[in-house]
C-alpha cells in the first residue's frame, strides 16, 4: 500500500481538480506528479500502487465505507477543513473556496476520470494534451528523468517529489510547482522532505544571485568577458 503522506497527496489532487472544475467550466487539464526514484522497475510498482489506492478510494466513494471510520468522505471534509480553508484564506490573493456542499457531488466524477500513467523511456505511456483539448485529462504522472527533464505537466496541483539529487536538471522541476497558476495557485500542493526542500532553496538563491550579478553587470557597461561572471 501508499505511504500515508502520498495517500494524502492523493486526496488533495481529489480536492484541488474539483476546485479547478468548479471555478473554471469546461474541458481541461489536471496533473499529479509522482517523482519519487529514477528506476523504471520501481517506478512501475508505484505506479500499480496508486492505482490500488484510487481504485479503494472510488469503491468508498461508490458504494459507501461499511463499518469502516472515518468515512472517506470525513477524511475528504477533515483535509478541506484543516488545510484548504486555511490556505486559501491566508494567500492574500482574493482566492475564494466553493462550498462544501458543492464539493461532494464531484469527487466521485472526479475519481472516475483519473489515469494514472507511467512517463519514462520505456513506457508506453504519454502526455497525449492534443487528443484531449476537447475533453480534457485528469492525471497522475509517475516518473523519473524523463519528468525531470523538462517534460511540461499541465495543470499541475500536486507534486509527490522524494528523490533525493544535487542535479539541476532534478532540482529544476520546482519551476513546475509555482507560478503561471493564477487561478488556482492556492490549491497546488507539494510534498517533499526537509532535506530536499533545503537544495530547492539553494538553487533559488543561487538562480537569484546570477540574475542579480547579470543586473549588476549591465548597470555598469561591461561585457562578460570584462566582468568575468562566475
Amino acid at each position: 500500500c501508499v505511504p500515508p503522506s502520498l495517500r494524502q497527496a492523493i486526496l488533495c489532487f481529489l480536492l484541488s481538480t474539483v476546485v479547478r472544475r468548479l471555478r473554471e467550466p469546461g474541458p481541461q487539464f489536471n496533473s499529479m506528479l509522482v517523482h519519487v526514484v529514477r528506476f523504471t522497475n520501481v517506478q512501475g510498482i508505484v505506479k500499480e500502487e496508486v492505482e490500488a489506492e484510487l481504485n479503494a478510494i472510488l469503491n468508498r466513494l461508490q458504494h459507501g465505507d461499511g463499518s469502516r471510520a472515518p468515512t472517506i468522505a470525513d477524511e475528504l471534509k477533515d483535509l478541506w477543513e484543516t488545510d484548504y480553508i486555511p490556505t486559501t484564506a491566508s494567500s492574500g490573493a482574493g482566492y475564494k473556496l466553493p462550498d462544501w456542499d458543492s464539493v461532494i457531488p464531484l469527487l466521485l466524477r472526479v475519481t472516475l476520470s483519473i489515469e494514472v500513467r507511467a512517463i519514462n523511456g520505456s513506457a508506453l505511456d504519454a502526455l497525449d494534451y492534443e487528443q484531449h483539448k476537447e475533453t480534457g485529462l485528469t492525471i497522475v504522472a509517475i516518473g523519473g528523468d524523463k519528468l525531470s527533464r523538462g517534460l511540461t505537466l499541465e495543470g499541475l496541483t500536486v507534486s509527490y517529489f522524494l528523490r533525493s539529487s544535487r542535479m539541476y536538471d532534478t532540482l529544476m522541476q520546482m519551476g513546475r510547482w509555482f507560478g503561471y497558476k493564477d487561478k488556482y495557485l492556492d490549491v497546488c500542493r507539494l510534498y517533499t522532505t526537509p532535506e530536499l526542500a533545503a537544495w530547492f532553496r539553494h538553487i533559488a538563491a543561487a538562480t537569484e544571485e546570477l540574475r542579480l550579478e547579470f543586473d549588476y553587470m549591465v548597470s555598469i557597461g561591461a561585457t562578460p568577458k570584462q566582468y568575468g561572471l562566475k
